[in-house]
């Protein structure tokens, strides 16, 4: 009797959960009818996301080559928009004059000179038309040259003007062709002319002062083509400052976070990296630093996003090997990854008036 009741419950049981097992697929069964809507719609965006990324974004780029210099310079890209580059004072430039310089019949560039600060605490505002003589004041000069996207007014580039500023050196910068409030359109061979040309500027008005480089990012590859060339004429920089640097153009593109996901693609170095060259675009600098003479400070973050540290030792490194009783030394800062400089912000170091004082110093005992 107890087997048959065993039996009975059992097969109650098995039943009841034969029929909880058949609503269970029907309620998912049901879900996804209810879903396929969604679904679809979610698998058409990520189909067209990767066509676009994988297939679209590459052959555009392929059937319009033009468009990587827009891409490397970036010059389009302006923030904060809408500024006023004919007034420094905007900026919280005190002493600082703004005006253009014609390097071609078409090119004309915009151009700051910040005066050192010793000479506003010591004789206050200067006039406009003064500035142009007080280059021959003694103080010494420091050419920046900026990198890509924004302008000569970008934020962290003006921090640095006024940082330099207050260590008593003059500072010219320029917006290249294409930048801010210059005409023209950015090319290698451009914006290293107009680097040329203001360099040329200065020295018909600075007497026996020394001008020093300073470059950022892109601006160090315009810097090292731009020392190079005046090397080669036997013009020297009184000396080189080449901050978060890259060894090559080829090396900068592929560690750029934009190309992280082309990367894969088998076809990632005919697409973009040979349109880069078909566009004249190369900025060698471990090519160029070896006809640098003058000392050479590199500065570099560890947690620089957007021009690898490494990429800055290789460029170091190169440079270091490549020393001869003919050019002077090279140097390399480090600034830890956890003080969240990156890849614009090294003007925020405390220490970095001794750096650059230290540097000058070096400077001037390898003369």
């Amino acid at each position: 009797m107890d087997s048959q009741n065993s039996k009975s419950k059992k097969g109650k049981r098995n039943t009841r959960e034969g029929k909880e097992n058949i609503a269970s697929k029907g309620t998912v069964l049901r879900y996804f009818q209810e879903h396929i809507p969604h679904f679809l719609f979610t698998a058409k965006i990520t189909t067209l996301t990767l066509f676009l990324i994988y297939i679209g974004i590459p052959i555009f780029v392929r059937s319009n080559p033009w468009i990587m210099p827009r891409v490397v310079f970036a010059n389009l890209l302006r923030w904060p928009p809408f500024v006023n580059l004919s007034s420094p004072a905007d900026f919280g430039l005190v002493n600082a004059r703004h005006f253009f310089l014609d390097v071609e019949d078409d090119v004309r560039i915009g151009a700051w000179h910040v005066l050192p600060k010793s000479m506003h605490e010591e004789r206050g505002l200067v006039p406009l038309d003064s500035f142009e003589k007080e280059l021959k004041n003694g103080k010494k000069v420091f050419l920046y040259l900026h990198g890509n996207s924004g302008t000569r007014g970008s934020h962290h580039r003006v921090q640095l003007y006024k940082l330099l500023a207050s260590l008593d050196f003059h500072v010219i910068t320029i917006d290249y062709r294409g930048y801010g409030d210059s005409s023209g359109t950015p090319s290698e061979e451009g914006v290293v002319k107009d680097s040329y040309f203001i360099y040329k500027w200065l020295k018909q008005r600075i007497g026996d002062t020394k001008i020093f480089l300073w470059g950022h990012s892109l601006g160090t590859g315009v810097t090292t083509k731009l020392a190079k060339i005046l090397c080669n004429e036997g013009d020297h920089p009184a000396g080189i400052v080449l901050e978060s640097p890259f060894n090559n153009m080829i090396d900068a593109a592929t560690h750029h976070p934009f190309s992280l996901p082309f990367r894969m693609l088998p076809w990632f170095d005919w697409i973009f990296l040979k349109s880069l060259g078909e566009q004249g675009i190369y900025f060698k600098s471990d090519e160029s630093i070896l006809s640098v003479t003058p000392h050479i400070m590199i500065l570099h973050a560890e947690d620089d996003l957007i021009v690898p540290f490494d990429l800055g030792q290789k460029l170091y490194l190169k440079a270091k090997a490549t020393r001869t009783a003919y050019t002077k030394n090279v140097e390399f800062v480090a600034f830890k990854g956890d003080l969240g400089y990156g890849h614009k912000l090294i003007y925020q170091a405390p220490e970095m008036g001794d750096i650059v004082r230290q540097f000058i110093q070096k400077c001037e005992n390898s003369d």
